[in-house]
């Protein structure tokens, strides 16, 4: 098996694309690529998005885009479509598919070896960022081309299987929104003529998070961390996306996340903003950032119910609608805002039919993401042991 450097198998694709007169549709950015993820999942739409000045390399199908910026986020995956990416984005691909298989390639940029290079080699010093210069001196393992193209059908593969499990996942949540809509109509609109106080009636109160200084890399054991506005998002809480305080002494009880919380960002891009999740169980020693809202509701409402509505697209467009900011990127939701907000509340008695049924599609779901988690592990052991 012969050992080849990066830059010898692999080349940096610079194809130029002027966005204002493209014929090519979609652009990917740092955060429609998922970590640790095979391929882009993601895109958004080239026409009417505010894109920066740098937006100008173009890719197409089966090239490989690798995020440069914070490598621990390990930010590295194939697409099967054609669009644009930022400069900040570098475009690979195989010099020669008789010497270097794509797919295999596409593994290769994944095991823990070559993130392990990366982090040696790592330039910058709080805003971590890769060279091509760096990347093109990593060397691997590369076997004859024929087991390269049996390893890499086994790979994705498993990929293609887990992402029907990611499509079950995803029309559960589906399925969840219809059965919202059939019970209580449009809640924006109030189509069923319940009480629609000011929000801030149904509250206990709103509070804070803190301002804390961070690390750029997520704890280690249960070290203090702080939640990343990502770990808040379309109704999921994310845990493990989190960045650990500089100082133990930083930890802050009134701010530590607990089970049964209910958070919502206060600021964010204007299609996060207002996202809320409901905490089901979370590590110990995690804390809630100054751009997280925690909510203390009153018994007129169950929190998981509240969590279910204020994530529905009706509410979502109606929290939108309040956010307000001089920064066109990131907006905020204020507390004076959200209280005066008129919101429904339905009867108690059909909120927790509901919550009964989202308790059952939670339980469906948690199997599938358990599947999904025993792929991943069958996908790292192919890509680590065998590539």
């Amino acid at each position: 098996m012969a050992v080849v450097k990066f830059e010898d198998v692999a080349t940096r694709v610079n194809t130029k694309e002027d966005r204002h007169n493209t014929d090519l549709v979609y652009y990917v950015g740092g955060d429609h690529i998922d970590s640790e993820s095979l391929k882009v999942s993601k895109r958004g739409i080239i026409k009417g998005a505010p894109l920066g000045p740098m937006f100008y390399f173009g890719f197409k199908p089966g090239d490989i885009l690798f995020v440069t910026r914070n490598p621990h986020l390990r930010k590295c995956a194939m697409v099967d479509f054609a669009g644009i990416c930022s400069e900040k984005t570098l475009v690979i691909a195989t010099k020669d598919e008789t010497v270097l298989c794509q797919k295999y390639l596409a593994g290769v940029m994944q095991s823990d070896d070559f993130w392990d290079f990366l982090e040696e080699n790592k330039s910058g010093s709080v805003n971590y960022f890769i060279n091509w210069s760096t990347l093109a001196e990593y060397e691997f393992d590369l076997p004859p081309i024929e087991e390269q193209r049996a390893l890499a059908e086994k790979l994705w593969a498993a990929n293609d299987l887990k992402e029907k499990y990611q499509h079950l996942l995803a029309a559960t949540d589906e399925m969840l929104k219809a059965k919202f809509r059939e019970m209580f109509g449009d809640t924006s609109q109030n189509s069923k003529e319940w009480a629609m106080p000011e929000f801030g009636n149904s509250l206990i109160g709103i509070e804070n998070g803190k301002s804390f200084v961070c690390q750029n890399e997520p704890r280690k054991n249960d070290y203090p961390a702080v939640l990343k506005l990502s770990a808040v998002t379309y109704g999921e809480y994310r845990p493990w996306e989190n960045k650990a305080v500089l100082e133990p002494s930083q930890f802050n009880p009134q701010a530590e996340v607990k089970a049964g919380d209910l958070l919502m960002t206060r600021k964010n891009t204007m299609e996060l903003v207002g996202a809320c999740s409901y905490v089901y169980g979370t590590p110990p020693r995690l804390m809630i950032p100054d751009i997280v809202f925690r909510l203390k509701v009153k018994p007129c409402y169950d929190k998981r119910f509240l969590w279910a509505l204020l994530n529905h697209p009706d509410q979502r467009r109606r929290l939108q609608c309040i956010a307000g900011g001089t920064n066109t990127s990131m907006v905020n939701i204020s507390k004076e805002r959200l209280c005066a907000l008129p919101m429904v509340v339905p009867p108690i008695k059909l909120q927790r039919e509901f919550v009964a049924i989202a308790n059952a599609a939670e339980a469906s779901k948690a199997e599938l993401k358990k599947s999904i988690a025993s792929i991943d592990a069958v996908m790292k052991g192919l890509i680590n042991e065998r590539l």
